[in-house]
């Protein structure tokens, strides 16, 4: 899922499908390996995973085995690439599919299978089809609008973890509250019902196969969430309200114009609500505690606030939203770094190891927050690129800028490496304890 796809309208929701009949090789096979595969294959997440730093294998298998076989938590086999170049060509190649996921038998990279109407389960040309609906509330000019708001927001937040005491978690009373109340305002979705919706998002993208049915159950209570939302919006439209938000927006396109059916409704609201928040907020948290971790960057960031969008584009490089990757089917044989791929198997773009790689990024290890160019793949690439990446970036711009200039001597509470990790599809930190330090601005 990532912002990847993940985060934002274009999300990749939580990867895992069942695929076309007659899977073979990489893509279908199912059984329970051990953590280094008691039948010899790796398990994806790799071992060492959720922590500030990559895995070790990740560097391992990137030079000598870019493309090898890995077994998800769900017991599939697939293919895990992490080469730069070799990740870009699965991402935007069409013959990798995100469509066949939802098939029958298709391998899953978590413990939900991925839905069918979203946008990260189709593929073009009905993708493009689609994707058209959602431009003019995700375009530049829209959102830009709303930087001005958002900047308010923050500061708001801001106030609050002043307020919280010492120690404040950046979490729980900013990084994940920004979010939401703007995919809330932009969809119009009502905010008091956050606790609900943030509790089942986080049990759709667990990790752990003993709650799949649990994930799957908070999958549904999502779906019917939206379908009751979307049925209340639709009843005031017709009493005359005036479309005023991006829900009645698809609402109209769905009744008036035929363009979406009510499967493919609710999967974008879904979408689009889930994706508008997970990535943001975990990745926000991510940049804060990094940031915190090399205290020199922050104080820079906070004298010359002109670095902060610079420093974004270098923090969603450095720091992998997910543990796992992108998830596509190849729909025919396929040859990638000398690795032939049969057509029906599942490969995972690792996006993670691909902003890692040596050979798109000098001294990729390095936090450079000047780094130009800066390819990085976090927003993913091609068709399927995140369709909220202008927001998202937005977003993270200010409230690092907010947060650096408020509190230019904050502090972590406690050493970084004693922070938790949430062990999930989209991956951050459980809490984020803070000392804000005295207030300026």
């Amino acid at each position: 899922m990532s912002m990847a796809d993940a985060a934002s309208g274009e999300s990749n929701g939580p990867d895992g499908p069942d695929g076309p009949d007659g899977l073979h090789g990489a893509g279908g096979s199912h059984g329970a390996g051990g953590p280094d595969g008691s039948d010899g294959l790796l398990t994806c997440p790799l071992p060492g995973s959720f922590r500030f730093e990559p895995s070790p294998l990740w560097a391992r298998l990137r030079e000598s085995s870019p493309v090898v076989r890995v077994r998800t938590v769900s017991g599939h086999v697939a293919w895990l690439v992490t080469r730069y170049e070799d990740v870009r060509t699965v991402l935007s190649d069409r013959r990798f599919s995100r469509a066949l996921m939802t098939a029958p038998g298709a391998p899953q990279a978590g413990v939900t299978k991925p839905r069918r109407g979203s946008l990260p389960t189709m593929d073009p040309p009905e993708h493009t089809r689609v994707r058209k609906l959602l431009t003019a509330g995700f375009s530049h000019r829209y959102l830009e609008g709303l930087r001005p708001w958002i900047r308010d927001l923050a500061e708001r937040l801001a106030d609050d973890l002043a307020a919280a005491g010492t120690p404040a978690d950046v979490r729980t009373t900013f990084s994940q509250p920004l979010p939401i109340q703007v995919i809330c305002q932009i969809l119009g979705v009502p905010y008091e019902d956050r606790e609900r919706f943030a509790a089942w998002s986080a049990s759709v993208y667990g990790l752990s196969p003993a709650e799949a049915d649990a994930a799957n159950e908070s999958y549904d209570r999502l779906e019917s969430y939206l379908g009751r939302l979307l049925a209340a919006k639709r009843a005031e439209l017709r009493n005359g309200r005036a479309p005023d938000d991006l829900l009645d927006q698809l609402i109209g396109a769905s009744d008036e114009h035929r363009q979406l059916d009510e499967e493919q409704l609710v999967a974008f609201g879904l979408n689009l609500l889930i994706g508008g928040f997970e990535t943001t907020a975990n990745q926000l948290g991510t940049f804060v505690a990094s940031l915190l971790g090399s205290q020199g960057e922050w104080r820079r960031l906070a004298a010359d606030p002109d670095l902060v969008p610079g420093a974004v584009e270098e923090l969603l490089r450095l720091h992998r939203l997910s543990e796992t990757g992108q998830l596509r089917i190849a729909t025919e044989d396929i040859e990638l770094s000398g690795t032939r791929i049969r057509g029906g198997d599942g490969v995972i773009a690792a996006i993670g190891a691909a902003n890692r790689d040596p050979g798109a990024f000098p001294d990729p290890d390095r936090l450079d927050i000047t780094r130009s160019p800066n390819p990085h793949l976090a927003f993913g690439h091609g068709a399927h690129f995140c369709l909220g990446a202008h927001l998202a970036r937005i977003e993270l711009q200010e409230a690092l800028r907010t947060l650096t200039r408020t509190f230019p001597a904050m502090r972590l509470a406690v050493p970084a490496a004693e922070l938790g990790w949430r062990r999930a599809l989209i991956s951050g930190l459980e809490h984020i304890p803070v000392v804000c330090g005295p207030r300026e601005g």
